[in-house]
């Protein structure tokens, strides 16, 4: 052991002191960044579990993590609760199973738990707190939505229609951005349909900042929300029809080689007609009415009534009596006059006319230059097929001529525009792969420097020490006196010096003893 150590400070001490220096400062280099990168490796990563949350929702979520013994960090304020990476999704879905986080408002699990001497009115209101709860929960999915209140004010029943007053509600919303007016419509629908009796106009809804989202609609905000459903509705048959003839011409005269435009003119005015119409030539005979009256009378000669002339008197031939006998008939008819009832409602939206530009690229032919390159030619396509392709067109946008539709198309040069096209971003996420083998990188590279600048170092300097001993070893000791110049920097050795004859056998017989005793036996059997 005390033979290894000699050895080893007879190695360091023939190392300059520059080299020296320098071993030692890349050793610490790399020891210190060895425990770096090793502290780093194994440094927990964090992420964040919830934010943003009450503080009776922070205070129970981090119950529960002490329960499960689960490591966390507090941030935010204590509105954020951090936990290791590996574990956020499994954490999440364990609390998501216990109801948490419940979003600092209360829902329908307050009724989990019932109380037989709950009387009617605490139940009504434990109802409408709940209903707000769960109606500001849902409001808050929404991606801009940070967090939301809902106000709901349930008026007194009454016996008396006249005096039934409909519900409204307020809700507040902390945004995370702005709200489009199709959500700020979604969350006045979702609430006046969650509440019986509450209609949309009796919903109002505010930010943080003051500004009001939703109020009761005015006949000017009616007209601009038709406005711009009339363009939206514009734009998006436009759209529809041009994408449908340019996929179409790409088929036919390739992909990107086709522009289509389309232009309509749409009436959106509602039309509804009432019309009669009367025809005095044609009659129907609608009803027909016939009355028919008779009366039969007997009168005596001379003005006598006929009741005092006796039965047997009568009948006699030669009596003075005369018989009567009246009748008469009306008839009424009733004609009807031809009456045709029309009601005619024209939709919304009719195209009036429509336009339609559709520019196609042409053929390319290569011809030799003078300069002797190759240029690209571009050829127009001849007026049969531009013919040929309008027929196509027309055919596929209902082209009408009462409508007095406008059709084009022409054919010119495209600019490259694969060449104008800006290049696809890389889809790699470099900085999680550095998050991720990073240190591993590290490690590799301190490996490096340690190769170059210590170990190669050390390899050089043993290997030149150990040469300089066995020469130093092997020398005669004449001229001792002298020294030989110090290679690389190390010591200077004393110059060999001429061996005796007792010093050579010596030297001889320690590197080859084997040799040495076949000459020893040979020099024995010389003698005998």
């Amino acid at each position: 052991m005390s033979a290894a150590s000699e050895q080893i400070g007879n190695i360091f001490s023939g190392i300059s002191l520059q080299k020296k220096i320098a071993i030692s400062f890349f050793l610490l280099l790399v020891i210190g960044g060895f425990i770096a990168l090793f502290m780093v490796g194994s440094k927990m990563e964090y992420q964040p579990l919830f934010g943003k949350l009450s503080p009776d929702d922070a205070a129970i979520i981090v119950d529960k993590l002490r329960e499960q013994r689960i490591p966390f960090k507090l941030d935010g304020g204590g509105t954020m609760i951090l936990v290791p990476a590996e574990k956020v999704y499994d954490i999440r879905l364990s609390l998501a199973g216990l109801g948490l986080p419940k979003g600092g408002t209360v829902g329908f699990e307050i009724f989990d738990k019932t109380d037989f001497g709950t009387t009617e009115f605490v139940q009504k209101l434990n109802y409408q707190r709940a209903l707000q709860g769960e109606l500001a929960r849902t409001i808050k999915e929404f991606n801009e939505v940070a967090d939301a209140r809902v106000m709901i004010v349930m008026p007194k029943d009454s016996v008396f229609i006249e005096e039934t007053k409909p519900p409204s509600a307020s809700v507040m919303l902390t945004l995370r951005s702005e709200l489009p007016k199709a959500k700020v419509a979604a969350v006045v629908n979702l609430v006046a349909s969650s509440v019986e009796g509450l209609t949309p106009e009796l919903v109002t809804v505010v930010d943080t900042s003051g500004k009001v989202l939703s109020k009761k609609t005015l006949a000017a905000d009616k007209l601009g929300d038709f406005a711009d459903s009339q363009l939206e509705y514009k734009t998006m048959y436009e759209g529809n029809l041009a994408r449908r003839i340019q996929s179409m011409l790409e088929q036919i005269a390739g992909a990107g080689n086709a522009i289509v435009r389309v232009s309509a003119d749409m009436d959106f005015n509602r039309v509804d007609t009432n019309e009669e119409v009367y025809d005095p030539d044609a009659q129907v005979l609608r009803s027909k009415q016939i009355s028919t009256e008779s009366q039969d009378s007997t009168k005596g000669v001379g003005g006598g009534d006929v009741s005092s002339v006796s039965p047997a008197t009568a009948g006699a031939p030669g009596g003075n009596q005369v018989a009567e006998k009246n009748q008469r008939q009306n008839e009424t008819l009733n004609y009807e006059i031809n009456r045709t009832v029309r009601r005619t409602i024209k939709p919304m939206a009719e195209v009036k006319r429509l336009s339609v530009a559709a520019v196609l690229d042409g053929n390319y032919t290569f011809e030799v230059g003078k300069d002797g390159k190759q240029v690209r030619k571009f050829v127009a396509r001849t007026q049969v097929e531009l013919d040929q392709f309008k027929k196509i067109v027309q055919q596929a946008m209902g082209y009408s001529a009462d409508r007095e539709d406008q059709v084009t198309v022409e054919s010119l040069p495209f600019s490259g525009i694969t060449e104008m096209m800006a290049e696809t971003p890389s889809s790699v996420d470099w900085l999680s792969m550095l998050r991720r083998y990073g240190h591993l990188a590290g490690y590799g590279v301190l490996i490096l420097i340690a190769f170059l600048f210590i170990v190669r170092p050390l390899i050089q300097s043993v290997s030149s020490v150990s040469v300089a001993m066995e020469q130093r070893s092997l020398s005669g000791r004449s001229g001792a006196g002298r020294s030989l110049p110090a290679p690389d920097g190390l010591y200077a050795l004393p110059e060999p010096t001429a061996l005796n004859v007792r010093e050579k056998a010596m030297a001889l017989a320690k590197q080859d003893p084997d040799k040495v005793v076949e000459h020893v036996r040979g020099w024995l059997s010389e003698a005998s």
